[in-house]
């Protein structure tokens, strides 16, 4: 199928500014609470926007986003994540940038992409040992979304390599 100006097989797009505003934006009513669920989710008050932004850059090298991986949220810049740790990101297992809290959760946020019912009691543990209950909800509705937006936009032809 011929590509449009994003890169999309979709014949039609809604205005927008990038990609995925004239992809989702088809759905604005869709597109409108998404946007209110992922600004949500960047309020510190709920959980480290350094550990939401780690988690969604390592979403997107595992599902192939490329789109994703140029976005840089100022929330976390705030928070102190650094360029340098992000370009370490796929080495997270053994680079010395990562903490323990770091550990714990860029697991759990593969073990979610990769096979969700593969996160077992350790994980749990690992997770509770750094955040609090409301911390784990708020970073697992963030894994969750950008898992999801993620897919949305390699399956629809604008974000993939």
């Amino acid at each position: 199928m011929e590509a449009t100006r994003t890169g999309t097989w979709l014949p039609i797009e809604a205005e927008g500014a990038t990609a995925l505003d004239r992809v989702f934006g088809l759905t604005p009513a869709a597109y409108e609470t998404f946007r209110e669920v992922d600004g949500a989710l960047w309020d510190p008050d709920r959980v480290d926007p350094a550990l939401v932004e780690l988690c969604r850059l390592r979403i997107a090298q595992l599902i192939g986003c490329d789109a994703e991986l140029e976005v840089r949220h100022d929330q976390a810049r705030v928070a102190g994540l650094t360029e340098e740790k992000i370009a370490d990101l796929r080495r997270w297992p053994t680079s010395p940038c990562y903490s323990d809290a770091d550990h714990a959760v860029l697991n759990f946020a593969e073990k979610f992409v990769i096979d969700a019912s593969s996160v077992d009691d350790h994980d749990c543990a690992a997770l509770r040992a750094h955040l609090s209950d409301p911390e784990i909800a708020a970073l697992t509705t963030a894994i969750a979304l950008f898992d999801a937006t993620t897919r949305f936009q390699v399956a629809l032809g604008i974000g993939g390599a």
